[in-house]
């Protein structure tokens, strides 16, 4: 254990469907017990389940990694039309917090959570847009 503790070697987890940490209070209180955890954060397995963009909110202070992309209740990936995670108050608060590494735009094209019934094309375009202009108006 102490080779890696000597290490830059980070350790995150990431809730998503079917985990069990799938509730924003849950997965803060496992982060925050375990020294030099963090997380890989997919605001869309919270979203898919019911709750709001403030319910996440909570656990942008712990992430290492953010994936993003369309989510609504019931549906794990959704067109921009349809979507109601707020990436533009998501960059701001990334800011605020001085997050430094990776956004992943996380689109797939699956039979699988209605993941095949949008254009993952179009949809990376129009998030990478809106992530663009949310860094420009706030750094």
């Amino acid at each position: 254990m102490n080779e890696v503790k000597n290490t830059s070697i980070g350790f995150a987890i990431e809730s998503h469907i079917g985990s069990p940490f799938i509730d924003p209070l849950a997965t803060q209180e496992l982060v925050s017990s375990v020294p030099g955890l963090s997380l890989t954060l997919d605001y869309t397995h919270f979203i898919r389940e019911g709750y709001l963009n403030k319910n996440v909110d909570i656990l942008l202070e712990y992430a290492n990694h953010f994936h993003a992309r369309g989510a609504r209740k019931g549906y794990l990936q959704t067109s921009a039309q349809h979507n109601i995670i707020d990436y533009e108050d998501i960059i701001k608060r990334l800011i605020v917090n001085n997050y430094s590494v990776w956004i992943g735009l996380k689109f797939i094209w699956i039979d699988w959570e209605n993941c095949n019934e949008i254009d993952t094309l179009s949809e990376i375009i129009l998030l990478r847009d809106t992530i663009i202009k949310a860094y420009a108006k706030h750094i």
